[in-house]
């Protein structure tokens, strides 16, 4: 049996160690944080928030679509990494699993909370239409997640069986289906045209790939393990996916402009021009893909340079998701309709409210204290081996 990555232990230097104890005080910081706003959202209820009956989806929701996306990106990583044999890669693989489950429980935390009775939830996949694609996610929430705990396990000490290059084949086609099938909850709807396109599941598998990237780069270079070649790889993978990106958002955005239709030009006019501007033109497009792409372009290679690059790239995924939800819902689908009714929910403006904030902050404590202790847990800083589950 051959060992194939090298010891966690032996890479970690000062710095890394510093790194990764500011990375534990600011996640107890955000869960203790977020404590209080759960604390908040159970006395409260949703007349703490500042959603209503035009626009019912807010912070929670377009988290909870950036972290499951995430989560699908970074796995879909791991299962490439396990499938081609990319030896040299394992422990980045298995740490990718981690932060996969970390970002998939902070996401369904967030929509879970969004729910009107939360405690209610089983009755989405027990009591639902077969006929309904939330419903069919709600049981790709769960296959999912086993998928995750079950790969976690058989990886856990280290020992890649032959059979994981099987399992990673098929479930990297079930993180595809499974991002995929997440942008299909929005492209169907025909009632939003912004959300209503042929290309918007395609746009989730991209962002899905790219916000994965950028979690596996951050969550490599915090706990030392993204070395020169590693943070290469994962620069040019990002660099194409931040390219398809562009792309497909000018594509996506010129065609609707250009053909002029009031209910797609509106809420991408909302999203450019309107009072929340600077989400797209300085979190989105600034630090989520201008920046990213400077730093991957003149720092390939560099350890630093493609953990920031990473970082940046996971934390405006929630930018993008933002100017998806918000802007479709914020238009009037009969004009007047702002102003013919009038009460606490029925406003078409829409910011979150502290409680949201402090909620969406312990969320991503926990994902991140997850991740911290699985780390430990599940002996990911172990060496790596190749062959049978038997050392």
């Amino acid at each position: 049996m051959t060992t194939l990555t090298t010891p966690f232990a032996e890479q970690e230097s000062r710095q890394t160690k510093w790194v990764l104890w500011f990375a534990w005080v600011l996640a107890i910081a955000s869960a203790g944080i977020g404590a209080y706003g759960l604390f908040l959202r159970f006395v409260l209820g949703h007349a703490g928030a500042n959603y209503g009956s035009y626009v019912p989806w807010g912070l929670w929701i377009a988290a909870y679509i950036a972290l499951i996306g995430a989560s699908a990106g970074a796995f879909a990583f791991a299962a490439v990494i396990f499938t081609l044999r990319k030896l040299r890669y394992y422990s980045l693989a298995r740490l990718a699993i981690l932060l996969a489950f970390g970002a998939f429980a902070a996401g369904m935390t967030n929509v879970w909370l969004d729910l009107g009775h939360p405690l209610r939830f089983w009755k989405l996949m027990l009591q639902t239409s077969f006929t309904s694609i939330m419903g069919w996610m709600s049981w790709f929430y769960v296959i999912y997640g086993l998928i995750l705990v079950v790969g976690l396990f058989i990886t856990r000490n280290g020992v890649i069986p032959k059979f994981m290059e099987r399992y990673s084949w098929i479930s990297f086609f079930f993180a595809i289906v499974f991002a995929g099938a997440e942008g299909a909850l929005f492209g169907v709807v025909g009632a939003r045209a912004l959300w209503e396109s042929g290309l918007t599941p395609i746009l989730f598998l991209v962002e899905a790939g790219l916000f994965g990237l950028g979690l596996v780069a951050i969550g490599g270079f915090i706990f030392g393990c993204l070395e020169k070649q590693s943070a290469r790889m994962l620069s040019v993978v990002m660099l194409i996916f931040l390219g398809l990106l562009l792309l497909f958002k000018w594509a996506e955005y010129t065609t609707a402009l250009y053909a002029s239709v009031p209910a797609k030009v509106e809420p991408i006019m909302t999203i450019l021009t309107g009072p929340f501007w600077w989400v797209f033109w300085f979190f989105h497009l600034g630090l989520g893909i201008l920046l990213p792409a400077l730093l991957l372009l003149f720092g390939r290679g560099n350890i630093w340079s493609t953990g920031i690059a990473g970082g940046l790239i996971a934390a405006m995924s929630l930018a993008s998701k933002l100017n998806l939800v918000l802007p479709a819902l914020a238009q009037e689908e009969l004009k007047g309709l702002a102003h013919a009714f009038t009460g606490p929910g029925l406003v078409f403006a829409y910011f979150p409210s502290l409680m949201e904030w402090l909620v969406w902050i312990g969320t991503l404590g926990l994902g991140g204290l997850i991740v911290l202790i699985g780390f430990h847990i599940f002996n990911i800083s172990a060496p790596t081996y190749s062959g049978s589950s038997n050392r």
